[in-house]
């Protein structure tokens, strides 16, 4: 059932009302047909969204998507201050993704646009965000738990990584870089709650640097994170979005902030690195 707009975008950015008469004339329809829709949707690069009482729904063939049919389709998400968006995707029917949120649903639309499409997407971004982003927001609870026990220790750790790191509201989003240099680093410990690898290839990586990461390239880019935090002694907070892949595993694309954290124990400096994941989907076939 509707609760409120149902429009179309068509290609050029333009809003329409979907089944309008304006509609219909600049389609040069005389009068509306069942599979209009459908058809301006699959064959035009038209995208309907509609609101409804599971959130708002986009329909849209991916492949067909103009830059400015997608800045127009975000600019009406932003307007609707909807927190639930449904995806779904033509050439799929039955098959739908929810997101919450803006944000990652217009990633998640220049996501799937990308493959066919007309949008580029980088494979790595950061950036670093205020530390005030943890406070009264329940989702970032576990990093602000863990910001606490740092400050508390002032930075020593006192007890073994699988124990100060295996805390169950970490879900097992950790990893633990022994600082062995100014620009080198060995892997201590990683937890068991990432998603884009097996057991073997994390236990692999334990006792080596960056390079030993499943998807080197994307080793490299946080590492970065790793040496600043090392370099600043200070806690470092920031917003990833990455391609990540891995052999033997669909390529995924992650969003997530995560808390990067400098320690000492027996003389050794450590740099923790914990993560909170916002969305992560499978990338797309062309569709």
């Amino acid at each position: 059932m509707l609760t409120g707009p149902d429009l179309i975008v068509d290609d050029n950015g333009r809003i329409w009302r979907t089944g309008s008469r304006a509609l219909l004339d600049s389609l040069h329809v005389a009068k509306p047909e069942a599979d209009l829709i459908q058809y301006v949707i699959r064959n035009l690069g038209f995208v309907r969204i509609h609101t409804t009482r599971s959130g708002v729904r986009i329909t849209l063939r991916p492949r067909f998507l103009t830059k400015a049919a997608f800045e127009a389709v975000v600019f009406q998400m932003v307007t609707l201050e909807h927190e639930r968006f449904v995806i779904e995707v033509a050439d799929a029917p039955g098959i739908i993704e929810i997101v919450p949120g803006v944000e990652d649903a217009a990633a998640r639309l220049a996501d799937l646009a990308s493959v066919g499409g007309n949008i580029t997407r980088e494979d790595f971004q950061r950036e670093e965000i205020s530390l005030r982003r943890l406070h009264g927001n329940p989702r970032m609870s576990p990093l602000a738990g863990l910001l606490q026990r740092w400050r508390r220790s002032k930075g020593n750790l006192r007890t073994d990584l699988a124990t100060e790191f295996g805390d169950p509201a970490l879900l097992g989003r950790a990893t633990v870089m022994r600082m062995t240099g100014d620009s080198r680093g060995v892997i201590e410990y990683c937890g068991d709650g990432f998603t884009w690898s097996e057991a073997s290839w994390r236990h692999a990586m334990v006792g080596h640097d960056a390079s030993g990461h499943p998807d080197p390239q994307y080793g490299q880019n946080f590492w970065a994170g790793y040496l600043e935090t090392q370099r600043a002694q200070a806690p470092r907070l920031e917003f990833i979005e990455a391609l990540i892949r891995v052999p033997g595993y669909p390529a995924r694309r992650s969003r997530y902030e995560r808390l990067l954290l400098p320690w000492r124990r027996d003389g050794g400096q450590f740099v923790s690195v914990v993560s909170v994941l916002r969305t992560s989907f499978p990338t797309v076939s062309d569709v």
